[in-house]
């Protein structure tokens, strides 16, 4: 039976057959490991995997033609990317009978290869299935027109595939791969294999990632909630690791990303004191019988933050009930505690340096001076009035539609009048703006994107913007909206401004502000369960927390995907969605064969309702997420 006990699980070695202690992949790999995923039983992973919501899904008979359909998609891409390390998942699961690593190791002195990865398999008891895969292995590369070397270190023998270089290409790519009757190690760099050889042996070239400090705290944290909180048979399935700003950039090589003259978005954030934030990352247990998913992680972070950094200015405070004004219809439901004029002014730095320019204060002053524009003083009679708290809530209707998915940003305020009267000299100079005879006692004033953009182009030019506006063609994020100022009533103590996508979704939540009423989001009872596990989780004095229903939160999406219409999606995320699709997928019109996808009520009762929060610590902030049962 798969153990409970998450240290146990995660950190504790397995022994040897020969009574020795097994080292884990962490007591392998060197500290400057940049990123690491873990887990500690795979043969564990696949039973709770099969439990859960996820597993039960894919295994439904009515997702059995876009399965197939995906495996089949799967296996064209592997055949088509430069097969790194050429070892597929079906392997793993083939070879593996206890713990599975990869790792992502930075090489930054090497410019045509400045990353390494990494696969560690325990496969004792597993030595004939293993020959078979290694045996596939050399019989795929050798079929590829691959050449092979044998190198022996440590009396081992390490297999070096090098494969022929494409037509203009010059680096040379190679697979190493090495096993014995205790684990098999793969990676795209032969001296990868020899130090985790000489690891093995006694020799390490330094401290293992085990004993790194910020490793060490970061799972051990984790490790200490998950054994706190998984008390009803769950199965830790996978921890993970990671240095943002090292990882940051072997994703940028992994995934090629080329932003010609645009912003190095890692130097920018590193320069603005970002890099304060050394590590991330947690553990989740499976299959439980209250949780179907439980994740327990740890950011770190060196306080006090310095110049832009200053942006991270989330507060712990009490959670509150969902307010009444949230309707029932909501999918997702987000609160956050954020010091917004603390945060706005940090920002300066990081807008700068973005743009190259000092234009930061320049931008404020033209909004208060400007003859034309609105003469708003955003720093004394804006900012000072807002309460530090925001709300985001997505909701949708029905039937499925490409304008469906709605989105409403509330900000709390401390001064509702102060703020009607900015929102109101601001919206009077905006030519695409119009006031809603829509509620009484309610300014809502729609804007409709129009001709009026001409204008707002020849702006985004001259603050050098024009790249982007040349580049043509892409639709706005939003081309319309709605904003108003809403003062606390019965379903609401607290006044808000309120932003929608949707004028109708913000009408309506100042209609149940006015009005009252209990029978919003927060009546239902599986937003209870929510909520009460959230606090059983110990979520008390809180910077973030969150509340989901899958199945609400996801029709829309699901139903556009299987009609092939969800790039046509006005939402915010379709058109972003939209906007990398059109780049990578070539102009396919259903990549993923989505047409195949079942009717939603035949696969809803695998959709589950979630959670999450986040406190923030002396040390940076603490992570909690879950699906129940």
């Amino acid at each position: 039976m798969p153990s409970t006990n998450a240290q146990e699980n995660a950190d504790a070695p397995k022994q040897a057959a020969a009574g020795e202690t097994f080292m884990t992949a962490a007591d392998l790999l060197p500290q400057s490991t940049a990123g690491f995923v873990r887990i500690p039983d795979l043969p564990d992973f696949r039973d709770a995997w099969r439990k859960m919501h996820i597993g039960r899904l894919i295994d439904d008979p009515s997702m059995k033609d876009f399965i197939d359909a995906q495996k089949a998609r799967a296996e064209n891409y592997f055949d088509s990317i430069d097969n790194k390390i050429s070892l597929r998942p079906k392997d793993l699961f083939d070879i593996a009978s206890g713990e599975v690593a990869i790792a992502w190791l930075p090489f930054a002195n090497d410019k045509r290869r400045p990353y390494s990865i990494c696969v560690i398999a325990d496969i004792r008891d597993m030595k004939k299935q293993t020959d078979a895969v290694a045996g596939q292995i050399d019989k795929d590369f050798k079929g590829g027109g691959a050449t092979r070397t044998d190198i022996k270190y440590r009396g081992e023998t390490i297999r070096v595939y090098t494969t022929k270089p494409k037509p203009g290409q010059l680096k040379i790519d190679q697979v190493a791969l090495t096993y014995n009757d205790h684990r098999m190690i793969v990676s795209d760099r032969e001296s990868v294999i020899q130090d985790l050889l000489d690891a093995i042996a006694g020799s390490p070239k330094g401290e293992p990632l085990s004993r790194f400090g910020d490793f060490k705290k970061v799972l051990s944290q984790s490790a200490a909630a998950i054994q706190k909180s998984v008390k009803d048979g769950g199965t830790v399935g996978v921890e993970w690791f990671a240095r943002p700003f090292q990882m940051g950039a072997i994703l940028k090589e992994l995934f090629e990303v080329d932003r010609g003259n645009q912003v190095n978005v890692l130097k920018l954030l590193k320069g603005q004191g970002f890099d304060a934030v050394t590590a991330i990352g947690g553990m989740a247990a499976m299959a439980g019988n209250r949780f179907d998913l439980l994740h327990h992680g740890k950011i770190l972070a060196n306080r006090p933050f310095q110049k832009g950094a200053q942006m991270l200015q989330l507060f712990n405070r009490p959670v509150g009930p969902v307010p009444d004004w949230v309707n029932q219809d909501t999918g997702a439901f987000n609160r956050i505690n954020l010091r917004i004029e603390k945060a706005f002014w940090a920002s300066e730095g990081l807008i700068n340096e973005a743009l190259g320019d000092e234009i930061f204060r320049d931008m404020i002053t033209g909004i208060r001076d400007d003859e034309e524009g609105p003469q708003i003083d955003l720093e004394k009679n804006f900012l000072p009035h807002l309460d530090d708290q925001i709300i985001l809530i997505g909701d949708n209707t029905m039937p499925a539609q490409v304008d469906s998915e709605r989105m409403l940003v509330a900000l709390r305020l401390s001064d509702a009048a102060a703020v009607k009267k900015v929102i109101r000299k601001a919206m009077e100079v905006e030519p695409d703006a119009t006031e809603m005879d829509a509620l009484p006692g309610v300014e809502i004033w729609r804007v409709q994107r129009g001709e009026s953009d001409d204008d707002l182009e020849a702006e985004l030019a001259e603050l050098g913007f024009d790249e982007e506006v040349e580049g043509g063609g892409q639709k706005p994020l939003l081309d319309h909206w709605a904003i108003a100022v809403v003062d606390q009533g019965p379903g609401s103590p607290f006044p808000y401004l309120m932003f929608s996508s949707h004028p109708e979704l913000l009408i309506d939540a100042a209609k149940r502000i006015q009005n009252g009423g209990k029978d919003g989001f927060g009546s239902i009872d599986g937003v209870k369960k929510v909520s009460q596990a959230s606090k059983d989780l110990g979520a008390g004095n809180v910077a973030l927390d969150r509340l989901v229903r899958m199945k609400m939160a996801m029709r829309v999406k699901y139903e556009l995907l299987r009609q092939g219409k969800l790039k046509e999606s006005d939402s915010v995320l379709s058109t972003l969605i939209r906007r990398v699709a059109e780049k990578e997928e070539g102009g396919q019109p259903d990549p993923l064969n989505a047409k195949k996808l079942p009717p939603l009520n035949q696969i809803e009762k695998y959709l589950p309702d979630g959670g999450a929060f986040v406190e923030t610590t002396e040390d940076g902030w603490s992570m909690t997420g879950f699906f129940l049962k």
